[in-house]
C-alpha cells in the first residue's frame, strides 16, 4: 500500500510539472501575439459616387381601376359582360329594374317637404319674433317714463297707503299697514267672509313675480301682440283703480266685460280671466304706492317679459336646427335621385379595358355589400408600396423607379404618396436598425410597423408582369458624385455614433475614430468628416476589440 501512494505522488508532481510548462509557454504566445499585433486587412479610403435608394416590396395592380358597386337595393335585369371580356368606353355592362327605388324616393320627397315647410315657418316665426321685440322695446321706453314721472309724483308711503277710493254699499275692503281684509256677499246669504293675508317682505318683487307668470300665462293663450298689449293694459288699469274697493272675484268680472269691451274675443277673454290668480295679483297691487303708478309699473313689467319671450323665439337656434334638418333631407334625397339615375341607365364603361371581376346576376336582387363588376386597365400598370417613417422623408413624386420582378425589370415614376400612413402602431425598431445599417423599407416586412402608400406607376408593360404578383422597387432619391466613401462592413455602429479604426503606418496601429457619415447606399458611407481620402483604415473590424488603440499586423491592402 505505501508503494502505492509513493507511485500516486509522483504521478501528480509529474503532471503539475507538465502543466507548468504549457501555461508558460502559452503565456510566451500570448505576448508575443500581443507584441506582433493583431492580423488585419486595411482599406484605402478613396472618391466616389453613391446612388442613394429606397428598396421596397410591393403588389402588382392595374394602372386604371373601377370597381361597380351597388349603393342601393334593386334588381338585376341584365349583365352583358364576364371576366376576361375586353369593353369600349361606353360600354354598357349591366341594367336594373329601378322600380323598389321610387317608393324610397317618395318617401324621402315627403320627408324633405316636410323639413322645408318647418324650416319656412321657423323663419316667419324668427322675422315676426324680432318685430314684436322691436315694437315692444319702443313701447317699453314710452313707459319707463311714464312710470319715472308717476314714481316722482308719489308721496304717500308705502307702509300707510290709506284707500281713496269709493266703497260698495254691499262690498267693503278694510286696509290696515300689511293687511287686507276682504268682504264677499253672497246671493243666497247675507254673510261676510274675512281672509287675511299676510304682509310681504317686498312687495316690488312679488309684484313682479306675479307679472312674470301673468305675461308666461297670457302668451300661452296667444302670441298676438295686439292681443297682449290689450289685455295687460286692462288688467293693469282694472286691478290698479279697484283693488282697494273690490274682492278678487268682482275684479276678475270687471276685467272679463273689459277684455270683450276692447274686442278680445270671449272665448279668449275667459280663458285670459281663468288663468290670473287675481287673488294674488290684487294683493300685490294693493302693497304698491299709487293706483296710477302700480298700473304703469304692471304694463312695464309685462312689457319687458314679453319682450323676453320674443327675444328667444327671434334666437336663431331653432332656424338653425330646421336648416340642418333640411339640408340633411336633402342631400339624402338627392343622392338617392342620383343612384336612381346611374341604375336606370346601367352600369357604363369609364374607359377601355378588361373585365377582372363580376358579381351580379339577372334577376337576382342586390345587396348593399355586393362586389359588383370591376373594369381595369391592364394596358399600364403600378406597383403599391409601403413606405416607412425613414424612407417617407425621402421619397418624392416623379422621382425614377426600377420595377423587378419574376421575368423581367420595368421604368417606373412615384406618382401617388397617401397623406396619412395605415397599419400599425407608427414606428417599427426594424426602422431604426435599417436607417443605421442603410437598409430601406424593413418596417413593410413586420406589421408592427405602419407605412405610407406609395405608388410607382409603370408605362409600359408586357406579358411578364402580372396583377396580383409582388414585385421589388427601387427608388433613386439622391445621386452623389466624387466623394469620400467609405464600405458600409469598414464602419462600427454603436448607440454614441459611427466608428472606423483609422492606421498609423509609422507606429502599426489602428486608433477607434469618430466619423460623420452622410449619404449611404446599399454597400458604402458618404464621409463628411473623421477621415480623408488616402487614409488606411481596418476593412472589416472585429467585434471584439478591447482597446481603443492597439498594435496591427497587416496581412494585405485593399482598395
Amino acid at each position: 500500500m505505501a508503494t502505492v501512494k509513493k507511485n500516486k505522488k509522483k504521478m501528480i508532481i509529474a503532471i503539475c510539472a507538465v502543466l507548468v510548462v504549457a501555461i508558460a509557454g502559452t503565456s510566451g504566445v500570448v505576448v508575443a501575439q500581443k507584441n506582433k499585433g493583431k492580423e488585419a486587412t486595411l482599406y484605402t479610403i478613396s472618391a466616389g459616387d453613391i446612388y442613394e435608394k429606397v428598396s421596397l416590396t410591393g403588389d402588382v395592380t392595374s394602372g386604371t381601376r373601377k370597381d361597380y358597386k351597388v349603393s342601393s337595393v334593386a334588381t338585376v335585369k341584365e349583365v352583358f359582360v364576364k371576366v376576361g371580356d375586353k369593353v369600349k368606353q361606353g360600354d354598357v355592362l349591366a341594367t336594373f329594374d329601378v322600380s323598389d327605388l321610387d317608393a324610397q324616393i317618395s318617401s324621402l320627397q315627403e320627408t324633405y317637404n316636410e323639413a322645408q315647410a318647418d324650416y319656412n315657418k321657423a323663419v316667419k316665426e324668427q322675422k315676426s319674433a324680432q318685430n314684436k321685440s322691436k315694437t315692444l322695446q319702443t313701447q317699453i321706453s314710452a313707459m319707463e317714463k311714464t312710470v319715472k314721472k308717476l314714481e316722482e309724483k308719489t308721496t304717500v308711503p308705502s307702509t300707510a297707503k290709506p284707500s281713496t277710493r269709493p266703497t260698495s254699499s254691499t262690498t267693503r275692503r278694510t286696509t290696515t299697514t300689511k293687511t287686507t281684509t276682504i268682504t264677499t256677499t253672497t246671493t243666497t246669504t247675507t254673510k261676510r267672509v274675512t281672509t287675511t293675508l299676510p304682509p310681504s317682505a317686498n312687495p316690488t318683487e312679488d309684484l313682479a313675480n306675479q307679472i312674470k307668470e301673468l305675461n308666461e300665462k297670457l302668451t300661452q293663450i296667444t302670441e298676438d301682440l295686439d292681443t297682449l298689449t290689450k289685455a295687460v293694459k286692462v288688467i293693469a288699469d282694472t286691478v290698479s283703480q279697484l283693488a282697494g274697493s273690490f274682492n278678487p272675484d268682482e275684479i276678475a268680472d270687471e276685467v272679463l266685460d273689459k277684455l270683450i269691451d276692447s274686442g278680445i274675443s270671449a272665448d279668449v277673454a275667459k280663458q285670459i280671466v281663468e288663468s290670473i290668480d287675481f287673488q294674488a295679483l290684487v294683493k300685490s297691487v294693493s302693497e304698491t304706492d299709487g293706483a296710477k303708478l302700480s298700473s304703469a309699473q304692471i304694463q312695464l313689467m309685462s312689457l319687458q317679459a314679453q319682450k323676453a319671450v320674443f327675444d328667444a323665439k327671434a334666437d336663431p337656434t331653432v332656424v338653425n336646427a330646421q336648416k340642418k334638418a333640411l339640408k340633411t333631407s336633402k342631400q339624402a334625397l338627392d343622392v338617392l335621385k342620383a343612384q336612381r339615375q346611374s341604375m336606370s341607365e346601367g352600369w357604363v364603361a369609364a374607359f377601355d379595358g378588361t373585365i377582372t371581376a363580376v358579381d351580379v346576376t339577372p334577376g337576382v336582387q342586390t345587396t348593399l355589400v355586393s362586389p359588383g363588376i370591376t373594369l381595369e386597365n391592364l394596358d399600364s400598370m403600378a406597383v403599391t408600396v409601403s413606405l416607412g417613417e425613414y424612407d417617407l422623408h425621402k421619397v418624392k413624386l416623379g422621382m425614377t423607379a426600377t420595377v423587378t420582378t419574376a421575368f423581367g425589370k420595368y421604368e417606373g415614376e412615384v406618382v401617388s404618396i397617401a397623406p396619412t400612413a395605415t397599419g400599425g402602431d407608427g414606428s417599427s425598431i426594424l426602422d431604426n436598425v435599417g436607417s443605421m445599417a442603410g437598409i430601406s423599407g424593413l418596417s413593410s416586412l413586420t406589421a408592427s410597423g405602419a407605412g405610407v402608400d406609395c405608388v410607382i406607376a409603370i408605362p409600359e408593360v408586357d406579358e411578364n408582369i402580372t396583377v396580383g404578383f409582388d414585385a421589388d422597387v427601387e427608388i433613386v432619391t439622391g445621386e452623389y458624385h466624387d466623394i469620400t466613401v467609405v464600405p458600409i462592413e469598414s464602419i462600427k455602429l454603436e448607440k454614441t455614433g459611427s466608428y472606423v479604426y483609422l492606421y498609423n503606418p509609422e507606429e502599426k496601429t489602428a486608433t477607434k475614430t469618430l466619423i460623420e457619415t452622410g449619404a449611404v447606399s446599399d454597400t458604402a458611407y458618404e464621409v463628411k468628416s473623421g477621415i480623408n481620402v488616402g487614409d488606411q483604415i481596418i476593412a472589416a473590424p472585429a467585434a471584439d476589440y478591447e482597446d481603443d488603440t492597439f498594435k496591427v499586423k497587416v496581412i494585405t491592402n485593399k482598395k
